[in-house]
């Protein structure tokens, strides 16, 4: 994501929370400026010491409420990632799928519109009216593919 769309994604989520009644304020904004320049979940743990690198003021507790109001709006998801089910990732704008790097933590959206049809498939086979699904694939990206071979060599 380019600094800009960051910028602009940031900013985005400070008026949809000024909207939905929520104060911003400037721990609020560093903790939105973190979740929206990130290309990786964080656990809730990182987002926190990053903030307090920018702001020695800010608390865990309001690095979590932050993500419960963010996660309210539907602007960021829990992610399971590399072994911590407490991650979390900006959401996309429309319904896609997570593939994550099991390495380094670099995660892309994904649309996955053929697999629509083999979902509703499976839900009506065992009797289920689908209201939903979650997916992510994890495996390695190409930079850390090139960094095993180098590293295996």
């Amino acid at each position: 994501m380019k600094n800009n769309d960051r910028n602009n994604l940031s900013i985005n989520w400070e008026n949809l929370l000024s909207q939905a009644g929520y104060r911003i304020t400037q721990p609020r904004r560093t903790i939105l400026d973190i979740i929206a320049e990130t290309e990786r979940p964080l656990t809730p743990v990182e987002i926190f010491d990053r903030a307090r690198a920018k702001s020695a003021g800010i608390g865990l507790v309001t690095v979590y409420r932050t993500i419960e109001k963010l996660e309210e709006l539907h602007l960021v998801e829990h992610v399971h990632h590399l072994g911590d089910c407490q991650t979390v990732f900006r959401s996309s704008e429309q319904h896609q799928h997570l593939l994550i790097c099991t390495r380094c933590g670099s995660s892309h959206y994904f649309d996955g519109l053929e697999m629509e049809e083999q979902f509703k498939h499976i839900s009506q086979k065992f009797g289920y009216q689908l209201t939903g699904h979650w997916l992510q694939l994890a495996g390695l990206c190409e930079e850390c593919q090139k960094n095993l071979k180098k590293e295996q060599s």
